[in-house]
This record gives structure tokens, sequence and C-alpha cells, in this order.
């Protein structure tokens, strides 16, 4: 391969030597005008003032830092240009700021960007040293924000976190109430510790044992297969410590009507677990084929309506 190679490498003088000049020479002076026109654009044209941005458009802000979080992405997104836009720069004016999760920015020639901002959602409300904070999945306090919706309630006996939780207590429950799917999310109403780790307390369903925010994923998508089978309605408890061998069981009345299987990983876990005392009711509950999806309305979480 070398040889064939070094062979076509002797050829190319002979083959430019066999153009006619006057094309030879047309060839050259494209070639120079391209490398030219390449340079000005690169060096020149694509920062110019002929392509700056002059009219900023952001939307997706709901928090009560919109003012200012507008202003910052405005103030950055002026040192730029719709040829030569900088995601870098954008995210870092905004980083200080917990509520955004990422920013999208759209250019439009010649001195227009529009810029959505995406907000974190909140997973959870911690209630520590006398105040509620909504908390993002990753621990980041949320400041100025409004939720409509119901949220799982922590609550901490330690310090009040000013940026980001760092008490491994109430962070490994924020770790479960985040992992739990659309379906039971709404209604889980606390999350505690207790003899047997992490508990989680649904409206008008049964108590679930985690133990430990490990695979937290495949425990919930264990707890959605065992509640679908209409064997485990009226269960007082599900313990999913270990997810493949999750059961439900206990002397719970009848509140509870079968959920839809989410899915997902129900493999074995090696997570120390051990049945309440007096359990009952059934090991590894398989979601049937087509269940029937619960038609219960969900009320107002009387923990929180709105942000702190």
């Amino acid at each position: 391969m070398r040889a064939a190679a070094g062979a076509t490498l002797r050829q190319l003088p002979r083959v430019a030597l066999a153009i006619p000049p006057k094309v030879r020479r047309r060839m050259i002076v494209a070639l120079l005008l391209a490398v030219a026109l390449l340079s000005l654009y690169r060096f020149w044209f694509k920062d110019s003032s002929f392509v700056r941005v002059e009219h900023v458009t952001v939307t997706g802000l709901t928090t009560n830092d919109a003012p200012r979080i507008r202003l910052a992405l405005t103030a950055a997104a002026h040192n730029m240009s719709t040829l030569d836009m900088q995601d870098g720069a954008l995210n870092a004016a905004v980083s200080s700021f917990p509520v955004v999760k990422s920013v999208v920015a759209r250019p439009s020639f010649p001195h227009t960007l529009k810029i959505h901002v995406i907000e974190e959602q909140p997973a959870a409300v911690l209630a520590v040293g006398g105040e509620r904070l909504l908390l993002a999945p990753d621990g980041s306090v949320l400041r100025g924000v409004v939720t409509g919706h119901p949220l799982a309630l922590i609550r901490s006996s330690g310090t009040v976190p000013q940026d980001t939780l760092s008490d491994r207590v109430p962070l490994s429950a924020l770790h479960v109430a985040a992992a739990a799917p659309a379906e039971l999310a709404d209604r889980i109403t606390t999350v505690t510790h207790g003899k047997q780790g992490i508990l989680v307390h649904l409206r008008e369903g049964p108590e679930l044992i985690f133990g430990n925010d490990r695979r937290a994923a495949a425990k919930w998508a264990a707890i959605a297969a065992v509640l679908a089978d209409p064997s485990s309605k009226g269960a007082s408890y599900v313990d999913v410590r270990t997810p493949g061998r999750a059961f439900a069981g206990g002397l719970g009345a009848d509140t509870l009507a079968p959920l839809s299987s989410t899915g997902g990983d129900t493999s074995a876990q090696s997570n120390d677990t051990t049945p309440p005392t007096g359990a009952t009711g059934t090991t590894g509950a398989v979601a049937p084929s087509t269940p029937s999806a619960n038609g219960q309305s969900l009320t107002t979480n009387p923990q929180v309506s709105s942000g702190p």
C-alpha cells in the first residue's frame, strides 16, 4: 500500500503539468480566493457587527428569579453573534441559579437570538429548622419556585441547607422520592426513616419499605408490579428491600385499586431484608399483561401546594 501511495504522489507533478497553463492559473486563483474568503469569514465576518446579536428573547421562566436570569442571559448573548454561538457561556451565565437545568439557544440571522430555559423540577419538600424548601432531584435548593402539584415531604432535624442538601439521611430519602414513577409520585405524602430503613407513605395506599436508596428505580418498578396484581389489594405494606423478591402483606383495608405496572428492572439485589413479623401476602407478584388503570382522583397534598 505504501508503494502504491508513493507512486501516486510521484504522478501528481506530471498530472499538474499536463493541465493547460490557462486552466492551471484559473484553478490557482480560485483556490486563493477560497482561502481568502474562508479566512475573512473565520477571523472577521462571523464576529462582526453585521451578525452581532442585538435582539434577545427568553422563554420558559416561571421562577421569581426570572428577571435576574433573563438579564444574565441577555448580557451574555450580546457578546455573541448569530454565526458564533457559545452555549457554554450562556450556561455559565446562569450557573448560580439552581432552578435553571439547561438553556437552548436558537439564532436567527442576522441579529436575533431566541433562548429557551428548561427549569429544574422539584422532587420533594424538605421541612427543616421551621422552613420548607423545595428540592431538585440532585439535592439543590430551589428558591423562588412555585409548584401546583403534590410533593413528597421529608423532615430533617439537621441544619438548613443554603444551596445543596448534604445531610445523608434526608438526601437518601430524596433519592427515593425522585425515582418514583409518575403514577405513584403524586400519591407520596412523606418519606421517613424507621427501623427498616427508608419508608414511603402513600395517600390511600400501603406503606412502602425501601430499606436504602440503592437501585431506587428497580424498587419502584417492583412496587408497581406488586400493586398491579389484584391479590395485593388491601395490603398494608409492600417490602422491596430486595426488589426481585418484593412482597405485599399485612391486614390493610381495601383502599388501593391495582395500579398499572411501569415495567423496568426487578432483578434481585443483595440487600439485607427480613420480612416484618406476621407478614402475609404475595411474594414476587407479577403484573398482569393488561392491568386496569387506577381511576382514583388525587387530592391536594396537605403538606405543600406552593413553593416555600
